[in-house]
């Protein structure tokens, strides 16, 4: 992981537990760490790429955007670059993710944004 994700990515680890009154004790617990660890990461010393199922746990614990903290730790599928570093492209996709959207739902949206690409002619 590259030095200026690292300590972005451990900012933003310690400014949201912070926000939600938990020790760096506490957050390794939660999540099956040990202390020094959640440390590492918030201070950007850790010499390897906290893992996709850390990642996805802090976000859990934290209430993150998990895309967003796979993103920060360069773990996003390639396919998936482009909306993680985007701000609107997560808010839109947590949307939706918290909508359980079935099969005719996903069609009704997946026309309607051709519709809104068509008319801009982006399509």
């Amino acid at each position: 992981m590259k030095e200026e994700g690292s300590r972005i990515l451990g900012e933003l680890i310690r400014s949201l537990r912070k926000a939600r009154g938990l020790t760096q004790a506490q957050l390794a617990e939660a999540i099956g760490v040990d202390e020094s660890y959640i440390s590492k990461i918030e201070k950007g010393k850790l010499s390897y790429t906290p893992s996709e199922e850390t990642l996805r746990l802090l976000a859990q614990v934290l209430d993150a955007d998990p895309l967003e903290l796979l993103h920060l730790a360069e773990k996003t599928p390639d396919e998936l670059q482009s909306v993680a570093g985007s701000r609107e492209a997560r808010e839109f996709f947590d949307f939706v993710r918290n909508r359980h959207l079935q099969g005719e739902d996903w069609s009704a949206l997946t026309q309607a944004l051709r519709r809104r690409l068509s008319r801009k002619g982006r399509v």
